[in-house]
């Protein structure tokens, strides 16, 4: 089973128990910090994953970690399951999903959107406001620059791609002008 599918699984069975006892915003803070700590320190990755590392050793840091950290019960217990199945060097990604399946029982929807130069506040603003009428959801909204695509925008609403780049159209036009020699 992929990492992806098992981290679906705590994911979902952690927003349950998040939900349930109304800590969801709390819980994702801490887990959140505890994805951090792994994601930036190779190290304390290398030890959770390493099977040369015996699980006493591990347990024993993350108890530590656990002190000093101070999260609660419910992410305390997530991360000691985590460490028990071998899968704690895997946080980031269960946090990722954790994060995502809280998302789709809010009926929130993740966008990104690139443009060619920055959107000022207003413009991020109607934008949001349209993506929303479009999903009818909620949606978060993620702004890049590439200027690369010369003009226009690329907006990614979870799976769905809406290219609406000058750089696309003119690669289009190329490829429709190289087809008609």
């Amino acid at each position: 089973m992929s990492i992806s599918a098992v981290a679906r699984r705590y994911a979902e069975a952690l927003a349950d128990v998040a939900i349930n006892a109304n800590k969801a915003d709390e819980i994702d803070r801490e887990v959140q910090i505890f994805s951090g700590l792994f994601t930036s320190n190779a190290e304390l990755r290398e030890v959770f994953s390493s099977p040369i590392v015996k699980q006493k050793d591990k347990r024993a840091i993350l108890d530590l970690l656990i002190e000093r950290l101070k999260p609660g019960q419910v992410t305390a217990n997530l991360l000691r399951t985590l460490l028990e199945h071998y899968r704690l060097h895997n946080i980031d990604t269960v946090y990722r999903e954790f994060r995502r399946e809280l998302d789709r029982r809010e009926g929130v929807v993740q966008a990104e959107v690139v443009t060619a130069s920055p959107l000022d506040h207003s413009q991020q603003e109607m934008l949001a406001r349209e993506l929303q009428s479009i999903t009818g959801k909620k949606v978060n909204v993620a702004y890049k620059v590439d200027d690369s695509l010369i003009g226009g925008a690329v907006t990614r609403l979870g799976s769905v791609v809406y290219d609406g780049s000058i750089k696309t159209r003119l690669k289009a036009i190329q490829q429709q002008l190289k087809t008609a020699e």
